[in-house]
């Protein structure tokens, strides 16, 4: 039992120092991890985040979503995600307080309505 709760506890540790989808992004980490040229790994990071929020941004769930539903399709050209996203956080003022989903919903609003 001891030992279960102490691998559970350095479980949680780990995770919660662990940088990536262990912990909770911003717009500018989002924007810099999804910057072309970045650190290897960064773009299987960038997608991996990208595809988790558009889940979240498909809900129908005002919370999950962040009040921006938007169904992107598989399909769509995630270059050019990619580059709407970067555009929006270098023009928004602090993308270091802003949510990745928000932000990225703020992005997208109206590009690719539920249907």
């Amino acid at each position: 039992m001891r030992r279960q709760v102490l691998r559970a506890g350095l479980a949680a540790l780990v995770a919660a120092a662990a940088p990536g989808p262990a912990s909770a992004a911003t717009l500018a980490e989002l924007a810099g991890w999804c910057a072309p040229g970045g650190e290897p790994g960064n773009d299987r990071l960038c997608g991996a985040y990208l595809e988790t929020i558009f889940t979240g941004l498909a809900s129908t769930d005002p919370v999950m979503n962040g009040g921006n539903r938007t169904c992107v399709p598989e399909n769509a050209d995630r270059a050019e995600i990619v580059r709407l996203v970067r555009a929006y956080a270098a023009k928004t003022p602090a993308p270091d307080k802003v949510a990745a989903l928000d932000g990225v919903g703020a992005a997208l609003k109206g590009r690719y309505p539920c249907r």
